[in-house]
């Protein structure tokens, strides 16, 4: 991928989700307590990465330090404290993370400037964030509703990531395989919800492409 930049930062970004979306199911085959130490693992890396290759700024910097600091603290309060407490410090920092970094990539990408293969991957990026923040929302609704969902039972967060994520990208396109569905009111607004945000997003995309490219025309012209 070359030398980390302002032009291929986003790859560096979705390599590291995409490490995380395989990691997941690969981690629930090894012994139990594993797949735990690997998804923090793998999150904490992918938050270092986004600290180096989205470069926003000074707060930005702060912020992604914070977060790492908050990651360690939940694992030492999960070994030594609340293991409840530690689950759901857990879920917040990686929805406030996946929210944070998608809403400032969407910034810098999405009817903004010439499209390039930089800001494609970006808009991909999104893409894959937008699920994981929807996975994570499934898995904090679990904790508070162990019977929320059908089809997925309320087990530890980590051994439930790669259910909640596969659900997650199923309803975000759409297709709705139905071995697994919501059985609460408010799964199934955050399902639905879901749906929308997915069918929504492809359509600034595309309105995206469309515009730089009339903007590139009318330049040219």
């Amino acid at each position: 991928m070359g030398r980390l930049n302002e032009d291929n930062n986003f790859l560096y970004l979705a390599a590291s989700l995409l490490i995380l979306l395989l990691a997941s199911p690969l981690a629930n085959s090894l012994p139990e307590g594993f797949a735990y130490w690997i998804l923090k693992a793998i999150i904490t890396v992918t938050i270092i990465v986004c600290y180096l290759s989205l470069n926003f700024g000074k707060r930005w910097r702060v912020f992604t330090g914070a977060l790492v600091l908050f990651m360690i603290s939940s694992s030492i309060l999960r070994e030594y404290g609340n293991l409840g407490s530690a689950t759901l410090l857990d879920l917040v920092i990686m929805l406030v993370f996946f929210v944070t970094v998608a809403y400032s990539a969407a910034r810098r990408v999405l009817l903004r400037g010439a499209v390039d293969f930089n800001k494609i991957v970006g808009a991909f990026t999104i893409y894959l964030l937008l699920g994981l923040i929807w996975s994570t929302l499934y898995l904090f609704v679990l904790e508070v509703s162990p019977t929320a969902f059908n089809g997925m039972e309320h087990v530890n967060w980590a051994d439930n990531f790669s259910t909640a994520t596969y659900f997650s990208y199923v309803t975000l396109t759409t297709l709705g395989y139905g071995d697994i569905s919501p059985a609460e009111p408010l799964s199934r607004v955050l399902v639905f919800l879901e749906a929308m945000a997915g069918t929504f997003y492809m359509a600034v995309v595309i309105a995206s492409l469309i515009g730089s490219h009339v903007s590139k025309r009318n330049t040219n012209n």
